[in-house]
Formats: C-alpha cells, structure tokens, sequence
C-alpha cells in the first residue's frame, strides 16, 4: 500500500472545515462562499454546492442542517472523480450583500474551501481562491478588504483568479479564517527562513572577511620573503623586523593579535602603518632593481 502525504492546501482545508459553526449570519455567508453563485438559482434547481472533497462536503452539510435547510447529498461521478451535490429546501436565503456585510470571514472561508489554494509551506508563497465569474470574484475580493487584506486579482483560463503573494497578508487572513494552527506553523517557517537567512549572511561575511586576512597574508608574506633575501632588509628598524617575522610566521593572526606579541605592544593602526611601510620598501626595491 503505498501512502501519500496530503498537501498544504488539503491540510489547511482540514483545519477550517474542522472549525466551530458561527453565527446563523456566518453560515449564510459561508454557505453563499461554498456555492460559488451571488444570487439563488432562478428557472432549474440548482443544488447548493458541488464539490469533489468529502471534508467540504460534510462541512456543507453541517452548516445547511444548521439553517434548516433539510440537506440532501447526491454523488455524481465526473471524468474518474466523485463530486457531492447538496441540495436543500426552498428557505429563502438572506442576500449575498447581506451575508458579506454580517460575516465577510465566512464567506471568504466557504470560498477558499472549494475553490482555493495555498503552496507548500516550504515553497515560494502563493496562495489564491478561484472565482466561477466575475461577480463572485467581487464579492470575495470585497469580502476581504472588509478584513482588512486586499487581494491581487488575475485571470487562469478565462475565469477571474483572486490571489496573494505577501506572508503576512496570507498569515493574517489564515487568523480570520479560524486556521490558527495553519498561521502556528507559516509563522515558525518564517522564523526559521529568517534565521537561515541571518545564518548565510553571517557565514558569507565571515567568509569574504577570512578572504581578505588571507589575500594580505599572502602579499605580506611576499613583501618580507623578497626584503629578506635583499641588503634593505637589514635599513629595516629591529622592532619592524620583529613585526615582519612574526607577520610570516603567524599570517592567520590579525593585526591586532601581532601587536599583542611584540614589545611594547603596538594597537592595530601601528601595526598596519608598519605593514604598509614594508610593503611600500618591497614595491620600491622592485621597481628601482
């Protein structure tokens, strides 16, 4: 048997169809964000919702058995995939302007519910809700201004696509949505993303300044080598000596560890004049030769 973790989008879904039923204002309007329609069906009967996950589906059955809408569930087989349509008695429902003004989460919850998708938590962020027109895609994107989020809205074969690309905005809806163990886990990522961050700039730093200790070594090294094998290395004072000889034989030390090691103790500054006044006789000793 082989088994498959189930996806972000899936594992948030779980939560929010897993969530305590609001208010009767807030079924209706999550009912409306199920049902992908702005207006009851007018000429054929419709059913409620359709969809093609059992978790939505007992969750719209909970929330119409909630307004007395006498649920009935029907499955249809589509293309090797089963949807459930519910239907539901003649109770008039409030309109959907109404719904939005009394529970605009709900609404937007019922959305994202059959229509929606959010990336892996470990992958670049996207998340989005599908819209069946345009009218709906108003009515959800007004719903979430109403929370205080403003969408982006795109268009995926011919059908108007609501969307957000910005972590705090999807964190901050998440919490309105009631997902908090979902905004628990983006948030723990985006700590953990930061520190990872803070860890690779440190590294990088370190590594370009270990870089540059180790390319001045090297030309240090070259300049004492050359001076020693030369008369002006003995028109060098004995104290700049002493630095240079330790300068070759300690190249990993900084300059403030070889002012440390000589007598009287040089700071950092003296130690990189003397330095450059080496490397200064050696470019000199070169160029006259």
């Amino acid at each position: 048997m082989v088994y498959t973790r189930w996806s972000y989008t899936r594992q948030v879904k779980g939560e929010l169809a897993n969530t305590p039923l609001g208010s009767l204002p807030c079924c209706w309007a999550e009912l409306w964000g199920l049902s992908g329609r702005t207006r009851e069906s007018d000429g054929a009967r419709e059913p409620w919702v359709r969809t093609g996950a059992a978790l939505v589906g007992r969750r719209a059955f909970r929330i119409m058995k909630r307004l007395e809408l006498d649920p009935v569930v029907e499955m249809h087989r589509r293309a090797n995939r089963l949807e459930f349509w519910l239907w539901g008695n003649d109770v008039p429902p409030p309109d959907i302007e109404q719904s939005l003004y009394d529970c605009p989460a709900g609404l937007v919850r019922g959305a994202f519910l059959v229509r929606g998708y959010l990336s892996e938590i470990d992958r670049p962020l996207h998340w989005e809700i599908q819209g069946t027109t345009p009218e709906v895609a108003s009515i959800v994107g007004a719903a979430m201004r109403a929370l205080g989020i403003n969408p982006h809205l795109g268009e995926r074969r011919h059908s108007p696509v609501l969307y957000l690309k910005e972590r705090e905005a999807v964190i901050d809806l998440l919490g309105h949505l009631g997902a908090f163990q979902s905004v628990l886990a983006m948030e723990s990522q985006s700590v953990v993303r930061s520190m990872k961050n803070q860890v690779n700039r440190l590294v990088n730093s370190e590594t370009a300044n270990m870089k540059r200790v180790v390319d001045a070594a090297l030309k240090d090294g070259q300049a004492v080598l050359g001076l020693m094998s030369t008369d002006e290395w003995h028109k060098l004072p004995p104290a700049v000596r002493r630095l240079a000889e330790l300068r070759l034989a300690h190249p990993e030390w900084s300059f403030e560890e070889l002012g440390q090691h000589v007598t009287p103790p040089l700071s950092k500054s003296a130690v990189n004049h003397r330095m450059r006044q080496i490397r200064a006789r050696w470019l000199r000793y070169r160029e006259n030769r």
